[in-house]
């Protein structure tokens, strides 16, 4: 008997259901087992689903790529053109816009002129504020590490005063807190540098104290004030600080101590 062999990844249409001269007998192979046939429309169809599949994939990928390179190439926009009373006046008498046209344009552009000076003033105000304010900080930070440049009679406010002169008269510093700051610092250098070489000083070693009193000779009197363990040197500078009315009283001076740093504390003999 005659076993017909298909080797065709799909079996013809006329033998779907087994059809005139297969008996059937397309559907098994020679030793009885199931072949793996697939009807020719379902694997037609397959192939028209992937083809598909990859034509959008290209389709998403060339959508993607051209809008990076539109992206890349575009070009900034065009400032609008502002135009003169002139050119409105021209364009007018040559019938291309009406006056009222004319007249709209002007007023649009003296308000958008009046709104970029308006945020141009504004950004400057605040740049003016915050610089002051970095300004102010700057020059607390050195009255706190150095607060003989107050003392009018100190050769250190002596020096910066005669840096102050200097600047101004150069012709390019104006007379202002910005320049005092440039004066203090080409005097005393960095500030965060003299925070740290004025931090490791010891007192001991920079001010003589006097003698006398019932405290064994140091000067300082035995009570729980601040003001009262100050060494005789800072005394002296916050009694004539009192006298110009910087400070009002030593209650004053007593509330300013409280909030100095460790640093100032050891400087001043209170720590």
């Amino acid at each position: 008997m005659f076993i017909k062999r298909n080797f065709a990844l799909y079996a013809p249409e006329g033998d779907a259901d087994g059809g005139a001269g297969g008996g059937g007998s397309s559907d098994h192979d020679d030793s009885g087992g199931d072949k793996d046939v697939v009807p020719k429309k379902q694997f037609v169809a397959a192939l028209n689903e992937a083809e598909r599949k990859r034509e959008r994939e290209i389709a998403a990928l060339r959508t993607e790529f051209e809008g990076k390179l539109a992206a890349a190439t575009a070009k900034p926009a065009e400032t609008a053109k502002r135009y003169t009373k002139a050119e409105l006046k021209a364009a007018v008498a040559a019938d291309q816009i009406t006056q009222d046209q004319a007249d709209a344009q002007w007023e649009k552009q003296i308000r958008e002129e009046t709104l970029a000076e308006a945020r141009q003033e504004t950004h400057a105000t605040v740049t003016a504020v915050e610089r002051s304010k970095e300004i102010d900080a700057q020059i607390s930070r050195y009255k706190a590490a150095a607060p003989e440049i107050l003392d009018d009679s100190h050769e250190t406010r002596q020096s910066i005063r005669t840096e102050f002169q200097a600047l101004v008269a150069l012709g390019d510093d104006p007379k202002d807190v910005a320049t005092q700051l440039k004066a203090i610092r080409a005097v005393l250098g960095p500030v965060e540098k003299l925070e740290k070489a004025r931090s490791g000083t010891n007192v001991h070693d920079t001010h003589h104290e006097t003698g006398g009193g019932g405290d064994g000779g140091t000067g300082k009197k035995k009570t729980g004030k601040l003001v009262d363990k100050l060494n005789a040197e800072t005394r002296k500078y916050y009694e004539k600080r009192i006298e110009q009315g910087v400070n009002k009283d030593w209650a004053d001076v007593e509330s300013e101590l409280k909030y100095a740093s460790p640093a100032v504390r050891q400087r001043y003999g209170i720590a």
